[in-house]
């Protein structure tokens, strides 16, 4: 449940990206974890991702959005980042952690050939990741009312989106305005430093 919650909050950050070119998936493949397994949490709330087609957005929610995700994606690569360091620090490689999550999430545990050991790895990074997860659930969350939105209306625009092209164009140049705008302040403090 938590982690469909966390792909949730995830989804707006990745919806977003590929206006900063491209879609950034986790080297440990835990975002596509996340977000593959949203669609479940949709078909639980059947009634809410009717609704979702329906939804009016203002111009301060679009900013309010893009702002969130933005956060929500900063600490999302950061969880990611520190995901890698638990796997390899537990000895074992991303790679293999991914094909025994995956056999385990399809319930087809002969197919990634796990010996004892490795599973007994795998048992400690996924106890480890679990503690991770609901730091970085409770993070996110904050995030998002810190931006002046609440869990359920961010997770309705999001959603919204997937389904509306023009919410998702508004969206991505919210968001696009928001990177020019920030390498340009950047720019100006570096001038300020050089003048100094």
């Amino acid at each position: 449940m938590k982690l469909k919650l966390l792909g949730s909050l995830v989804i707006g950050a990745v919806l977003l990206a590929g206006c900063q070119g491209g879609d950034k998936k986790s080297e440990s493949g835990e975002e596509s974890t996340q977000t593959e397994q949203q669609p479940q949490a949709g078909e639980q709330m059947p009634g809410q991702m009717q609704q979702a087609q329906d939804v009016e957005v203002s111009d301060q929610e679009i900013q309010q959005f893009v702002d969130a995700a933005q956060k929500v994606q900063q600490l999302n690569m950061q969880m990611q980042q520190e995901v890698s360091k638990t796997v390899q620090d537990e000895g074992m490689e991303t790679q293999r952690f991914n094909e025994i999550h995956r056999s385990q999430q399809s319930q087809q545990q002969g197919q990634a050939g796990a010996s004892e050991e490795e599973m007994q790895q795998y048992q400690s990074i996924l106890e480890e990741l679990q503690k991770m997860q609901t730091g970085a659930q409770d993070d996110m969350e904050k995030a998002i009312q810190d931006a002046g939105l609440t869990m359920q209306r961010y997770q309705q625009i999001a959603q919204a989106a997937q389904r509306d092209t023009a919410l998702m164009k508004r969206l991505q140049q919210a968001m696009q305005q928001g990177m020019m705008q920030q390498q340009m302040q950047q720019q100006m403090q570096q001038q300020q430093g050089q003048q100094e």
